[in-house]
């Protein structure tokens, strides 16, 4: 049994790592089997083709990259509603406001909390697939490098495996009227822009965001701020008494220009050190979201598309190889459910498999026996009926004749 309830429906394991898996599994079944996974895999492609060209044509007014001039203002509503249903369909979950509340609230990778301008957003969305812990190397700070000789130490990081940003900023109006126009983004910002991303740590979501504001952290401030304080602690011990006229001797105009001038020397010292440091961060940043970003924009709806493509068939696939493979047994909802989830666990992918989905997939392809007849997808499936599917070659002849009937001109 999978320990406890795993998070996400997305299926980590690749679509020709199940399929070879699986086919292992079959043994002298496995050509029927993989002739059937080849079909369900063009079914899908031509359903989701459809999908990508619809969602391609109506984001075409507003984006980005287009060569024609955009409005600046437009509403992206039904776009947004339908890319939605495609992530979705793929398994991908928006991000809610409690996780991202976590992750303005904490670091992990990144030294540094950035502050988000929210306001500025007209729509804002973000959406994640899949979640897992990856490694990272962690520098010592230069005390412990140089003086205790500490090494890098690896750490565990909780990831997202993909991040997917839809924004659309106000119109440079909105900017005036707030008193804010030194931060509109300029004509670049026009359009509804989309960011994919791949292994951002959860609790550095924000580093994502084009509109962030470096705040640096209480213990970088005590860093900078303590040599002033220690600098002006010392002059106040040094020349104090001779300034307040307690000491011997007079507060020459040469003495209150060499104070001021170490005082100035400290403040300036310190200030380049915050800059150093804010320009070290900010690059450490930008270099990170060089390699971890994937495609923007259009380039976006495709490989959505292609992820949505991917999970579909994994699923269908699943259902109906483990239907197939445990005949004998005939399964019902809940006891098909448990046994692809134990199969994915031992596989090293611990998965909400939606096995109502995945059935409805083989119910509406006219795949499952129901009381002596082909599917009725009309009627759904009870949790406790038991399911059981056409023979691999008639099931053959069912997805070829789907497929002849795709275009009946």
């Amino acid at each position: 049994m999978v320990n406890g309830p795993p998070s996400q429906h997305f299926i980590p394991i690749s679509r020709a790592e199940i399929k070879r898996l699986l086919l292992a599994e079959a043994g002298e079944n496995s050509d029927n089997l993989s002739k059937i996974s080849d079909i369900l895999e063009g079914l899908w492609h031509h359903r989701m083709h459809s999908t990508q060209e619809s969602l391609k044509q109506m984001y075409s007014d507003f984006d980005p990259d287009s060569p024609d001039e955009i409005s600046e203002i437009f509403d992206p509503t039904l776009f947004v509603n339908q890319f939605s249903v495609a992530l979705s369909n793929g398994n991908w979950l928006e991000i809610t406001d409690e996780e991202m509340q976590v992750a303005l609230g904490g670091e992990d990778i990144f030294p540094i909390s950035l502050d988000v301008r929210f306001d500025e957003f007209k729509t804002l969305k973000t959406f994640k697939l899949g979640e897992k812990t990856v490694k990272s190397v962690r520098d010592p700070s230069l005390f412990a490098k140089h003086i205790l000789r500490k090494e890098p130490t690896q750490v565990d990081v909780e990831v997202y495996e993909r991040i997917i940003q839809v924004m659309q900023f106000h119109e440079r109006a909105w900017f005036e009227n707030n008193g804010t126009l030194r931060n509109y983004p300029g004509a670049e910002a026009k359009g509804l822009h989309l960011r994919l991303f791949k292994t951002i740590p959860k609790l550095d979501l924000e580093v994502i965001f084009p509109n962030t504001s470096p705040n640096m952290r209480r213990i970088d401030q005590v860093k900078i701020l303590a040599p002033l304080i220690g600098g002006l602690a010392t002059l106040g011990m040094k020349f104090g008494p001779l300034l307040f006229g307690y000491g011997t001797g007079e507060t020459s105009l040469a003495l209150i220009g060499g104070i001021l001038s170490v005082l100035v020397t400290y403040i300036l010292k310190s200030w380049t050190k915050y800059m150093k440091t804010k320009e070290a961060y900010l690059s450490q940043v930008s270099k990170d979201l060089y390699f971890k970003g994937q495609a923007n924009n259009q380039a976006v709806i495709n490989m959505v598309i292609d992820f949505s493509e991917e999970q579909e068939v994994k699923e269908a696939l699943l259902a109906y190889s483990f239907l197939f493979l445990d005949s004998e047994q005939q399964h019902t909802m809940q006891s098909l459910d448990v046994r692809i989830e134990n199969w994915l666990a031992k596989h090293g992918a611990e998965v909400d498999f939606e096995v109502d989905d995945a059935l409805n997939k083989l119910l509406e392809l006219g795949l499952l026996n129901r009381e002596g007849n082909e599917s009725n997808s009309e009627n759904p499936l009870s949790p406790e009926e038991q399911i059981t599917i056409l023979e691999p070659v008639a099931t053959l002849a069912r997805l070829d004749e789907i497929w002849d009937g795709i275009y009946n001109y």
